[in-house]
């Protein structure tokens, strides 16, 4: 009798348990359920756009800016600012990407966004302004601007086909194209190189020779920072 006292009290003791752990994962279900309803209602806009599609061929590399990985930034689309987005821009394409709630890669339409904001840099969608030398639409770095000049970086990833075959299958990588665009006094210059910055900025070729030379400025180590930095060292000369 105590026997069957003890093992059916035991008995008792674990459907309780077994009871208390199936309330707690549905109420942790309900709670993810809820989570993820209220971060797509807010996101809506952004959650509508559609699947990105993979590229379809064997990769020796990948085609996003920085990075493959998510990145945690700030999105403007369609007049409405979302911070904190999971986001990656995908320059073979030129599209931004986003991860939705139930981690879907989202493409997002490149002329719904006002802006995005990662890796420190601010980039907008550029629509052609009719200037002389105007870019054509695409997603642009914002360097600099001021009163007198406008810097745009230009990213590009390139698709190639590369030499060495896996599996009787070739492979392909992607390679960077960098080009700038500097609108000044009505119109857009593309700078490819050193050589078209001098010519671009015109005056005190003299003197940006020797800003670049002491400031060990090199166009095929980092060109965004040695054409930005000599635009606006040309600024300063300009107005001192």
């Amino acid at each position: 009798m105590i026997k069957f006292c003890v093992w059916f009290c035991l008995m008792i003791f674990a459907w309780q348990q077994l009871s208390a752990q199936d309330g707690a994962l549905q109420q942790t279900t309900e709670r993810y359920a809820a989570d993820y309803m209220s971060v797509a209602s807010r996101n809506a806009a952004l959650f509508s756009g559609v699947r990105q599609q993979p590229v379809a061929v064997p990769l020796l590399n990948h085609q996003y800016y920085m990075d493959q990985d998510y990145t945690t930034g700030k999105l403007s689309y369609c007049g409405v600012v979302y911070p904190g987005v999971s986001v990656r821009w995908d320059l073979y394409r030129d599209e931004f990407v986003i991860l939705s709630p139930d981690n879907y890669n989202i493409a997002l339409k490149s002329e719904n966004i006002d802006f995005a904001e990662i890796y420190g840099h601010h980039i907008f969608y550029l629509q052609p302004d009719g200037l002389p030398g105007c870019p054509s639409a695409g997603n642009y770095i914002h360097l600099y601007s001021s009163d007198e000049y406008l810097l745009l970086e230009r990213l590009t990833n390139i698709m190639y086909r590369a030499e060495n075959v896996q599996n009787n299958r070739y492979q392909y990588y992607f390679d960077l194209s960098t080009s700038f665009f500097l609108r000044k006094e009505g119109r857009y210059y593309k700078i490819t190189n050193r050589r078209t910055l001098l010519k671009t900025l015109k005056t005190h070729r003299r003197e940006l020779r020797k800003f670049i030379n002491a400031h060990d400025l090199r166009y095929k180590s980092d060109a965004e920072k040695m054409v930005l930095e000599v635009v606006k060292e040309h600024e300063k000369l300009n107005r001192s």
